[in-house]
Order: structure tokens, then sequence, then C-alpha cells
């Protein structure tokens, strides 16, 4: 089983910094993203040791890849990742190399310029599921959410802030025992075009020129409805005057009759 344990060097500015981890080879290469901190001209990692030795890697690199040479599949293996103090945060982009698992999985990532949908099998206990985005270079987390703990199956869904262009999300699940893995990443570039509402008074129904997500609100700006498509149903609604906005920023009002 993975497993992480993060020694914190309390004494301030004092490196190095020691993290690490075990588990078992299985068959994959390790990918570990290096920080680079601008303001020291440094990168985070200082060395890495594999079951005691010392990898000969590119340190001045903002990837490292061990590929467990000459270790056999199935060989407990540990790592123990040297950094330049307990600040810097190496990330390993794909845990699950080494994490000896057989259950849970992503399935069926999918993304619209309106909603980012996903489902996942393997679910144990409630762990929480973390959307990033990569914003500037960076990877953000943009919301967290807990996971149904549904082993059979789990359908999720979010509702993303696109910018425009070229637009790349990630999902991190940290299981309970703080063991975590990454789903594939999701590119999606985003050209809208623009939703206007096309039904300004209506009784059972309006339609909107594309599907999208919208949220409906009364007089009194309380959400009453949310949901993705191009028709909203009213039929439930009481009579009287609503907003709709759609595309997270545009408005429009309309008339559900009597």
């Amino acid at each position: 089983m993975f497993w992480a344990i993060i020694q914190f060097n309390f004494l301030t500015y004092s490196p190095p910094h020691q993290i690490e981890y075990a588990g078992v080879y299985l068959g994959k290469s390790l990918f570990i993203q290096n920080s680079y901190e601008s303001s020291t001209a440094s990168f985070c990692v200082l060395e890495v040791l594999l079951n005691g030795r010392s990898l000969d890697l590119n340190y001045q690199s903002s990837a490292l890849i061990i590929d467990f040479e000459k270790i056999d599949l199935f060989t407990p293996v540990a790592l123990k990742i040297i950094t330049r103090d307990s600040i810097c945060h190496p990330v390993i982009i794909n845990p699950d190399a080494i994490f000896f698992h057989s259950n849970f999985k992503f399935f069926k990532l999918s993304i619209s310029d309106s909603v980012f949908t996903w489902e996942t099998r393997g679910e144990h206990g409630i762990g929480l599921y973390f959307i990033e985005q990569l914003l500037d270079g960076y990877w953000k987390e943009v919301l967290n959410m807990p996971s149904k703990g549904t082993f059979e199956s789990a359908n999720y869904e979010f509702f993303p802030d696109l910018e425009l262009g070229a637009n790349k999300f990630r999902i991190r699940y940290d299981f309970e025992n703080e063991n975590y893995l990454y789903s594939p990443e999701l590119d999606y570039e985003y050209y809208p075009v623009p939703v206007t509402l096309l039904t300004k008074s209506a009784k059972n129904s309006i339609q909107l020129s594309r599907i999208t997500h919208y949220r409906v609100y009364d007089a009194g700006s309380t959400l009453i409805l949310e949901g993705t498509g191009s028709e909203v149903d009213i039929s439930k609604l009481s009579p009287g005057s609503y907003v709709i906005y759609f595309d997270q920023k545009e408005a429009a009002g309309f008339i559900k009759e009597p």
C-alpha cells in the first residue's frame, strides 16, 4: 500500500527537508514535478534516493522521472525526496505507479462549455475530490467536494468557469488514509457562441439558443432552478417575472404565464 510520511523540520529556514514514500513497483515510471523558486533561482528537489541509493537525475529540471531501473516487478520500493526546505513541495504526478490498488478508477471524464462530468468506481469511505485548473502555468484548486463513498459507481459534475481559448483540468482524489490519485488531464478549447433567450413569455418551458448551464431566480433573488440544457422546464413555477443567468455571466428576464 502506498503511503507518505512528511517529517517537518521545526527550525526556521533550516534545510534540508525529507519526504518519504513507499509502495510497490508496478511497471510504470514515476513522475515528480520539481517546483522552481524564482526569488532564489533554485529548484525544490536536491536529491532522490530509491531504496537507499541516490539517483543520478537532472535536479535542475522541472520534471524528474524515476524509471526504477533494475527493480523487479512488484518489488517493494522506498523513496526519499530531499528538498531545500520545508516550504517548497514537489508533486508526485502519478502516485498510482507505486500505489498498489486494484479498485478505484476514474471513468468517462467529459468536458463541454457548460459542464465537467466524471464517473468513478471503487470508492471506499468518504474521500475528497479536488478539481484543479491550469491557470498562468500553475495548477490551481478551483473546487473541492466529498466523494459519495459508492463502490459500484458514482457520478459527479462541476460547472467550470472557462477561460477564452485553451483550458486544462484534472481531478485529484484524496483517500481517507492520505493517499491520492490524479485523473487524466482534460483539454478544452473555449470560443463561445453567445447564448440568447428565445422565449420571453411561456407557460411550460423557455428555449435557449444553445445548450448551456443556467440558473433561474425569482423576484426576491432566490435561486429556484438550475441545470444544463437548451430548454428550461418552468411548468412548476408560480406565475410572475423571473431572471435567468447563463454562461456564468449573461442574464435575461422572462415571464411565467398563468
